[in-house]
């Protein structure tokens, strides 16, 4: 039974090549292409369920195509790239990027990590619409479509805010846990659905991406307790 259909990025033809295979026997239905303009194309025409996404091609192209889909897209993206290159993480989280992982890193891993995205993107897929939407003081949630708007110091909706699916998750599980301490490897577990291994670093980035999308009047709604986690407050 197929798992999911992946659309992979990789511009090393051997290594896409070698990918592809391996990926296809764990039950995966795999479309292998070696350019970005490529795939924006096949993005129109196919039911996507996550993009693998190599940073080693044509980097600022591939942060360039990311930061271009995810304005239209939901679909969870995996960045692979260099062991060890934590400023190319970071770089890759920032513009949009679900997940990073190393190109050395064990296969089972990247199986699990693909899991674990395909799983929440088809749950989003899947809930149905809850009334009319929530609305905070600086965001009004469509939880039926996945939109977040600002609100305007007036009350009024302005700007839709374009989160990615790991934002937007971070963004549900903030709103529904007012005042509470949530630690970075409860968050971990809760978003990736497997342990963080010590990977407080991920979570950082996405929060942080978060913040600056949505505190825009000068209200930090996501406080930071230093060295322990978050706590969302609607002030």
């Amino acid at each position: 039974m197929e798992k999911g259909k992946l659309l992979v990025v990789e511009d090393d033809k051997r290594f896409g090549a070698c990918l592809k295979k391996r990926l296809e026997k764990n039950a995966y239905k795999v479309l292998l292409l070696v350019s970005g303009q490529e795939a924006a194309a096949v993005l129109k025409s196919e039911n996507i369920d996550l993009i693998l996404l190599g940073v080693d091609f044509a980097v600022e192209k591939g942060l360039e195509f990311c930061r271009r889909i995810r304005r239209d897209y939901f679909i969870p993206i995996i960045f692979m790239g260099c062991s060890g290159d934590s400023d190319m993480q970071v770089r890759t989280l920032n513009c949009g990027g679900d997940d990073y992982v190393d190109r050395s890193v064990d296969f089972k891993v990247l199986l699990a990590r693909i899991r674990s995205n395909i799983r929440r993107y088809r749950v989003y897929k899947e809930e149905s619409p809850e009334g009319k939407g929530l609305i905070f003081r600086q965001f009004k949630i469509d939880s039926s479509r996945h939109m977040v708007w600002k609100i305007g110091e007036d009350g009024a909706r302005q700007d839709r805010l374009h989160l990615s699916p790991i934002e937007y998750k971070l963004l549900e599980m903030f709103i529904s846990n007012p005042g509470k301490l949530l630690t970075y490897g409860e968050i971990y577990h809760t978003i990736w659905k497997t342990d963080d291994l010590g990977d407080v670093r991920t979570v950082m980035v996405h929060v942080s991406n978060l913040r600056k999308k949505i505190n825009y009047l000068d209200s930090d709604m996501i406080r930071t307790v230093r060295g322990t986690g978050y706590v969302f407050l609607d002030k």
